[in-house]
């Protein structure tokens, strides 16, 4: 934008003549929002244009809420954090392959619940398929390298404990 363009922009936005904007900007290095600024602090902007201001103005004080507001304020937070929490979980993926191959892609959403409710059952079938030759991986946005570190050191371990009870089972 030119100069004579933000002149024409400045005195649009506030009520001054051709050389008040124009020594307004130049005075404010060509700065639309600094030049308001320099006008309204020399009064040159009144009324509605008094809007433009930087100046804070104090907040009025926020009335108690009753205690039904409350509540649902709180509601709609808890809401909020649980329906982030399932869409997170929606993209974070649980993979399980044989042999390299991928046959089963679960979200956490699924994978949690079914850890919290078969508890005693469902860890065991984990490791059960791991002495298998099942591997579990896990991607998504929030899914560090460590994560699946620590699921090959579990395989590396497994895979320690079947050679061991193999090499036991030949002597």
């Amino acid at each position: 934008m030119d100069h004579f363009e933000m002149v024409e922009k400045l005195r649009s936005k506030v009520n001054v003549s051709y050389e008040e904007a124009k020594a307004a900007l130049e005075a404010s290095d060509w700065d639309l929002l600094d030049a308001l600024v320099y006008l309204e602090n020399r009064g040159k902007v009144s009324g509605e244009e008094a809007s433009y201001t930087t100046k804070q103005e104090p907040r009025p004080e926020a009335s108690p809420q009753s205690g039904g507001q409350q509540v649902k304020g709180v509601m709609e937070r808890l809401l909020s954090s649980l329906r982030d929490l399932i869409h997170k979980g929606n993209k974070t993926m649980m993979d399980i392959s044989f042999r390299g191959k991928s046959y089963l892609e679960l979200p956490m959403t699924l994978v949690v619940p079914l850890l919290v409710l078969g508890f005693p059952a469902v860890p065991l079938i984990v490791l059960v398929g791991m002495f298998l030759g099942l591997r579990y991986s896990f991607r998504g946005e929030n899914i560090s390298d460590s994560m699946n570190k620590a699921m090959d050191k579990a395989y590396e371990t497994v895979d320690s404990i079947k050679s061991g009870v193999q090499d036991k089972s030949k002597e």
